[in-house]
């Protein structure tokens, strides 16, 4: 299905206006032609990049700010001659030249007006590719993918089977069975193929880091020369995966940094290209596409490799662009088609679970690739329903059926001029909350341009950024707005929101100062002034490069608290995301089918009566916490089947549980039934594993389930309050990184449950040493001409009474140092010696002046002698007045 594409590239701007007529008016700053008559400018256009032998058309503007522009005068200064045709609206065109290489040309526009001024010339560049036979690949992982590839797809990627950790697992062990598999495949059906990958940071050998650099780089070179002794002629390789994210532990081994600061990239080029002479080289990475920075940084390491000749082509996975602007992803494919090479889009996949979405965005970014003159293939990341990395973006149905998304890509390979009746047209779904609140997931926008969704947040926010969340329903009793948000140091950015239209004014604007680094979010709540009805919410970034990670925004009632649910994922509606299949078979998706909320649940199909539908709630469960579990299934069996919900947990030192948290042997068929119970963590579990599953349905049953929630007691966001210290009941998993020894180092910070005045933890202040003074830096917190009351609990272990006393210092702009007791001291700011072994409330107040420029505000202990070996902190708070 090799298919050639010479599309006729144009590129259209708007002609502006002649301007004023009248000769006696001018500009200050302009430019005098005869007698006082300002020179007109002229405007090339941007600069493109086309395919041999298209039709190419360049569109010029000229203006001039007192009178009107008479001719265009077109010109090229260089490259392989081309002849022009030109009309008096300022365009011209010419049919680019054959070339077997990359060629640019460069043409200069000039124009005149009525008084005989002629500008400054004005260039433009187009870039002149030859012609290229593209593929449409997929990457393979299961053996039944192979069943239907070649209705499809023209090209294999091995997703797995390449990588050095799979193959080469124990050292000196070769397993070469899929890759094995997938390369013959190729070859007997005249696939193309592209070895994925030879070095990647993320999965490889553990072994090797248990070796010296000299060991490693034998290793490396036996690598290869495996690889080369078994597959002789690669055709394409994917030599060095996400440099920009994943660098190799064996880093070193290669030249490190060195004076290019990528040596190690450079040299293991090198090596692929003496190993591999005839097969194209190419470097892969992902985020390129989506945002600016990250093309910079890439083109940088592609340039390196090219002055070299080192590379061949340039590989951009596809993943995570389903909330991208195609505008954005074809500028950035042109800055890459600048430096020649050809772009191959290595991991596409739109995850998203409505078939309407799903073509929609499809089609938009297929298209931009398909149609750019630099793209030489795409290579989709699986296709087949179940069998996917990202659970919502396969092509084929597990019933053999294709996905609309699918059967316009073959329509539109197929050179069909009528496909686009095969997308059906997709309707938002909006976003509704309680009749309380809205709670809007920031990496779930709709629309977004400069921003990346990277896990559960959105990050890269900088000024002149957005997204987008569509059709949000209002309620006209919400009057607060609340952003979950981290930042590191730096100045302070905002976002505002802006409803309906990015260009509209900002309803409300709130500023982001800094938290106590990247990762640690706090939440932000101020006034709203209550809108009714649906508005699409624009939230822009301001001020700042950097100006926050943001991880929720939340319209409601003030003091309204959203429902807490350890599973993140638990009503379907975006995704099967988080979720594992289990040891049954089978495979698991999201579907319209039915739904007991929303409108979409989780489908577990084709499985046997073993564990399946599977969520890993290890880490987020504590000893001696209880949480009331509950799942809503339905199945499409002909009679009542039986339906276990299951966890199985392990306790270090302890053999593991299996228990059953809800049993029905009898759930009636085509009726949502509810299955819920408690989970009980025992205190004195160290948590090794806390896995929850369901299983003992019979294989075969189609199971649908929704509204699944594991319910914490308690969460920090259900208990915020306007404490400025973060997490001071000490109960969550480290210290805030607002906590250090200060002065000097030497003393040790960590929670334990050795002693607690409430909760389990407390901090404990150990392996003291003289001037290390564990302190909390509050400087970005509080505010000038605020009052607050400071509130804790000490215990030290003696063993004779001491002071354990709480300090301010205060640095105002302009002003010396301020250092006052703040408690642990009498009425006359005295230290109070405390006895060993016991609990001690203390409690006093400090006021931030109201001309205070803060350039610090720090909490400290000091005081308390050396032979005191450990205290402990608890129940720390410092709220406003």
């Amino acid at each position: 299905m090799k298919t050639s594409l010479f599309p006729i590239a144009v590129l259209s701007l708007a002609i502006a206006s002649a301007g004023c007529t009248d000769r006696k008016i001018k500009g200050p700053d302009a430019t005098l032609g005869t007698d006082n008559n300002v020179a007109p400018v002229a405007e090339a256009g941007a600069d493109q990049v086309v395919t041999a032998g298209s039709s190419v058309t360049l569109v010029g503007v000229g203006s001039d700010v007192d009178g009107s522009i008479t001719s265009y005068n077109w010109s090229q200064s260089s490259g392989p001659a081309v002849t022009l045709a030109t009309d008096d609206s300022g365009s011209a065109s010419f049919t680019a030249p054959a070339t077997e290489a990359s060629v640019t040309l460069t043409f200069e526009l000039r124009v005149s007006d009525d008084g005989g001024a002629s500008s400054p010339a004005d260039a433009v560049t187009v870039t002149v590719l030859p012609a290229l036979d593209k593929f449409f690949g997929v990457a393979t992982e299961h053996p039944d993918d192979y069943t239907q590839l070649t209705t499809y797809f023209d090209q294999i990627t091995p997703g797995n089977a390449g990588k050095w950790g799979t193959v080469e697992s124990t050292r000196d062990v070769m397993d070469w069975t899929d890759l094995d598999t997938a390369h013959t495949f190729a070859g007997n059906n005249d696939l193309g193929f592209k070895y994925h990958t030879l070095f990647w940071g993320q999965q490889q050998p553990a072994w090797l880091a248990d070796l010296s650099a000299e060991e490693q780089l034998e290793e490396i070179n036996e690598w290869l020369a495996a690889v080369k002794t078994r597959y002789p002629k690669l055709e394409m390789i994917d030599v060095v995966n996400e440099p920009l994210h994943e660098i190799p532990a064996y880093k070193e081994a290669l030249g490190g940094d060195g004076d290019t600061g990528w040596d190690w990239l450079i040299t293991a080029f090198e090596l692929a290209r003496e190993a591999f002479p005839e097969s194209k080289l190419i470097l892969n990475d992902y985020n390129i596409l989506s945002l600016d920075a990250a093309t910079e940084d890439y083109l940088a390491l592609i340039q390196l490799l090219q002055a070299r000749e080192l590379i061949d082509g340039i590989g951009v996975q596809a993943h995570f662009l389903e909330q991208s602007l195609a505008a954005d992803i074809k500028g950035n494919l042109d800055r890459l088609a600048a430096t020649g090479l050809p772009i191959y889009v290595s991991e596409l996949d739109i995850n998203f679970a409505d078939d309407a979405r799903h073509a929609n965005k499809l089609r938009e970014l297929f298209t931009v690739f398909w149609e750019h003159p630099a793209v030489a293939g795409i290579t989709h990341w699986g296709y087949r329903q179940g069998h996917m990395w990202r659970s919502e973006a396969w092509l084929l149905a597990s019933d053999g059926s294709e996905r609309a998304g699918l059967q316009w890509v073959n329509c539109y390979l197929a050179g069909e001029t009528e496909c686009d009746h095969l997308v059906p047209e997709y309707i938002p779904g909006g976003w509704s909350g309680s009749d309380d609140l809205i709670t809007l997931e920031a990496e779930l926008y709709d629309q977004g341009h400069g921003v990346q969704a990277a896990g559960s947040v959105v990050a890269h926010t900088d000024i002149g950024d957005w997204i987008l969340f569509q059709d949000v329903a209002f309620k006209d009793a919400w009057d607060s707005f609340s952003v979950n948000y981290a930042k590191g140091a730096g100045n302070t950015g905002s976002i505002s929101i802006r409803l309906d239209s990015l260009e509209n004014a900002n309803a409300l604007q709130v500023q982001l100062p800094p938290t106590n680094g990247w990762s640690d979010f706090q939440t932000s709540t101020v006034d709203w002034a209550p809108v009714s009805g649906s508005h699409d919410v624009y939230v822009r970034f301001n001020e700042v490069s950097g100006v926050a990670n943001v991880d929720w925004l939340r319209f409601g009632v003030a003091g309204a608290k959203p429902v807490a649910n350890l599973i993140s994922n638990g009503d379907f509606e975006q995704s099967a995301d988080g979720w594992g299949a289990g040891w049954g078979g089978g495979a698991l998706s999201t579907s319209a089918e039915y739904a007991k909320t929303g409108n979409r649940s989780l489908l577990a199909s084709g499985f046997s009566s073993d564990a399946y539908a599977t969520y890993d709630l290890t880490t987020l469960v504590e000893p001696g916490t209880s949480y009331p579990m509950i799942a809503w299934a339905l199945h499409t069996g002909a009679a009542p089947v039986q339906i276990t919900m299951v966890t199985k947990l392990a306790c270090e030192g302890q053999g593991d549980q299996y228990l059953w948290i809800s049993d029905n042997d009898a759930v009636p068929s085509q009726t949502w039934t509810k299955l819920a119970g408690t989970l009980e963590i025992p205190a004195d579990c160290q948590v090794n594993e806390a896995l929850m599953y369901f299983e003992n349905t019979p294989g075969g049953t189609d199971v649908y389930f929704d509204s699944v929630q594991v319910i914490p007691p308690s969460t920090g966001e259900e208990e915020e309050t306007d404490n400025l210290i973060k997490d001071g009941g000490f109960e969550g998993v480290v210290p805030a990184a607002a906590w250090s020894a200060w002065y000097a180092s030497g003393t040790t910070l960590a929670l334990s449950t050795e002693q607690a005045q409430a909760g389990s933890q407390s901090l404990k202040v150990s392996t003291r040493a003289a001037n290390s003074n564990p302190s909390y830096d509050l400087t970005t917190t509080v505010e000038a001409g605020i009052a607050y009351d400071v509130a804790l609990s000490v215990r030290h272990s003696g063993p004779n009474a001491a002071p354990v006393q709480l300090t301010q210092k205060l640095a105002c702009e302009g002003e010396d140092d301020a250092y006052t007791g703040v408690a642990g001291t009498d009425n006359e700011g005295n230290p109070i010696s405390l006895a060993a072994g016991e609990w001690h409330d203390l409690t006093g107040s400090f006021e931030v002046p109201a001309g205070c420029t803060v350039n610090e505000l720090r909490l400290y202990f000091e005081g308390t002698p050396l032979e005191v070996e450990t205290f402990y902190i608890d129940e720390f708070s410092v709220t406003p007045q």
